[in-house]
């Protein structure tokens, strides 16, 4: 029976041009196929070889430079500095509680006049490890015309640091000035509280 049908296939074969013909173009349609994939493979595997050669050579330069080390202890450095100008607090409360008190302070120690109109502090944000930031706002006034530069200057001066960011100083025909302070404080010792 196998014999019959090769020898049914061997006789249209030399008996149908267009057959023959159509085998030949189906044949050459798969070779050019394979010959594309195979060619959409290769430039697949140059562009993989290229990426890798790419990055050793990256990594060669990098592992060439000598400023990590430097780098490193310039951050450890600023790191450090941070921590003696930061509020050292165990907990969020505490340290909310300790700049409020702090502006209060200031306020009352001046010889200006100033009132404590609002105090607005934000929930301290993870900087790196150890170090908390937390950003506030503050308004104060006085019935003078004039802006407290001196308690300005003594509030910048202030350890631990409280960081002006900006200030608006706003005076008024009859209500005298209202200064308006946005400020960053850093926070060290905040013990995270334990999901629990």
């Amino acid at each position: 029976m196998i014999d019959s049908i090769r020898r049914d296939i061997r006789q249209q074969w030399q008996e149908s041009p267009l057959l023959r013909l159509g085998s030949w173009a189906i044949g050459l349609i798969l070779l050019i196929y394979v010959l594309l994939w195979m060619d959409d493979r290769l430039a697949l595997e140059q562009l993989e070889w290229r990426r890798a050669q790419a990055n050793i050579a990256e990594r060669q330069a990098l592992a060439q430079q000598d400023y990590w080390p430097a780098m490193l202890e310039a951050l450890e450095n600023q790191r450090e500095e941070a921590l003696q100008k930061a509020w050292n607090r165990r907990t969020t409360g505490l340290a909310k509680a300790a700049v409020r008190e702090f502006i209060n302070g200031s306020v009352s120690d001046s010889p200006l006049g100033l009132r404590v109109r609002s105090v607005e502090l934000a929930e301290p944000q993870l900087l790196v490890d150890g170090i908390h930031e937390m950003r506030g706002r503050f308004t104060v006034s006085t019935e003078n015309g004039a802006a407290p530069w001196a308690w300005v200057a003594d509030i910048e001066r202030a350890e631990p640091a409280l960081i002006i960011d900006s200030m608006d100083i706003r005076i008024g025909r009859k209500s005298g000035v209202a200064v308006i302070v946005e400020f960053r404080v850093l926070l060290s010792g905040i013990q995270e509280e334990q999901p629990g």
